[in-house]
């Protein structure tokens, strides 16, 4: 059991929160499930602009910096009991495991993608706030957005094909741009139709702002964790490597960002694409890091 630990999930751009637990198969994809059933706490949460959060002004106001500080908010909210507090409103209070939690023993940061960008900074900037780390869908290499944003196949969201009641400066994907960005692999084996249309289902707008800015917050040395991290890659991710990461990762680079670690270990998702929820082989993936967390006591 992980009673007292507490996983932070940090979704990326074009999707919200429901991107860690898709219900189209929950026992084979979903990694709020998963991590469930292994016994941890979770929280995962909307970003600012996307889902059920605020949809402020997508120039101006929705920043990558804000959103890493929403992040630490969120967490020292978590460290310090008041996340519980505010669940316990929620919950019956016949209940008595969740009633015994005041707050959790250990907090473990996972991203994914522009999510990932927010952690990795998070490790940087605020070092003693986790206690473990799993970097998806994300590494600071060569290829990093290099298909840019033609291969998205935006529109603008206020006109999109369904609208969003979305302001100027915020954009979503058409399907196509769907399948470019997040599936990838063998499409006989990887992903089916209806994962893709799930995914394309769940799509968000992405405010302008938040990927303009986020050159604050990616690539910064984290001299200070001590906390154990693994990064974890898709094979065929077409936003992060180009469409092939094999071979992608330079451990000797990613221990040099954060020098002293406990550990830094990497993995390469086979048959996958970005979007890992949304591929057949989840579950796999999920096993991999949950594997890591045992091993360094989470």
């Amino acid at each position: 059991m992980k009673q007292g630990i507490l996983q932070i999930a940090t979704h990326g751009a074009h999707y919200d929160g429901r991107y860690w637990d898709p219900e189209l198969d929950r026992e084979k994809q979903s990694y709020v499930e998963a991590s469930l059933k292994a016994g941890y706490s979770f929280l995962t949460y909307d970003r600012l602009g996307a889902g059920r959060s605020d949809h402020p002004d997508a120039y101006s106001v929705v920043q990558a910096p804000l959103e890493l500080e929403i992040l630490r908010q969120l967490t020292l909210m978590a460290r310090n009991g008041t996340l519980y507090s505010f669940a316990g409103k929620a919950q019956p209070a016949n209940d008595p495991v969740f009633n015994a939690l005041t707050r959790p023993s250990k907090v473990v940061h996972v991203g994914h993608s522009f999510g990932s960008f927010l952690t990795s900074a998070l490790l940087a900037k605020y070092p003693s706030l986790t206690d473990g780390a799993i970097i998806t869908g994300y590494f600071y290499g060569k290829y990093l957005r290099a298909p840019g944003m033609g291969s998205w196949g935006v529109d603008f969201a206020a006109a999109s094909s369904p609208p969003f009641s979305r302001s100027s400066g915020y954009v979503v994907c058409q399907k196509s741009g769907i399948q470019n960005l997040f599936f990838g692999g063998n499409p006989d084996t990887a992903f089916t139709p209806e994962m893709l249309d799930y995914g394309d289902s769940l799509k968000q707008p992405v405010p302008i702002g938040e990927l303009a800015s986020a050159f604050h917050i990616i690539g910064l040395q984290g001299p200070g964790l001590k906390a154990p991290v693994q990064f974890m890659l898709a094979e065929f991710d077409f936003y992060i490597c180009d469409g092939d990461c094999k071979g992608a990762y330079d451990l000797k680079d990613l221990k040099g960002t954060y020098p002293n670690a406990a550990v830094v270990e990497d993995y390469i998702q086979p048959n996958t694409g970005h979007a890992f929820t949304l591929h057949n082989n989840a579950t796999a993936g999920y096993q991999v890091t949950f594997d890591f967390l045992d091993r360094n006591r989470l």
